[in-house]
């Protein structure tokens, strides 16, 4: 069987949701990250909108002026792609734990749907996911 990336990105977004929704954080993140960084390049290749660029030039400003682009870009996408990121590497052996927040999945996922969306995916659970996210205005404290 042979599927297109975008059908691989939209059917782990969806997954992503329907766990989000059932309470599983982490296999929730790992999905939702692996489809917005899919979701990302797709969007580039297309000339559409990329979500995390379109964050990183909101946030421009927020960084300190006297470091490079590129260290400004760095500072950016590792607090961005921090839970992500937690969650696909062992680089650091004193970071032995991990402290799954319901958060970094609730990033990814709002993230990779505009995008999805954008590239003209389906998005099975699309009301129910922004039902939550109206329903939850805590989970952005």
């Amino acid at each position: 069987m042979q599927i297109t990336k975008l059908e691989v990105a939209s059917h782990q977004l969806n997954v992503a949701i329907r766990l989000f929704l059932e309470g599983d954080y982490l296999s929730s993140l790992t999905l939702a990250g692996a489809a917005e960084e899919i979701l990302g390049k797709l969007s580039q290749r297309a000339g559409k909108t990329v979500a995390v660029e379109a964050i990183l030039n909101y946030h421009w400003q927020d960084t300190d002026p006297i470091l490079s682009d590129a260290e400004r870009r760095k500072v950016i996408f590792e607090l961005l792609n921090r839970g992500r990121n937690q969650v696909k590497h062992a680089n650091d052996p004193n970071e032995t734990h991990y402290e799954i927040e319901q958060i970094w999945p609730l990033q990814m996922i709002m993230r990779a749907m505009p995008m999805a969306k954008n590239l003209g995916t389906r998005i099975v659970d699309e009301m129910r996911m922004v039902d939550w996210i109206h329903s939850h205005p805590e989970a952005f404290r």
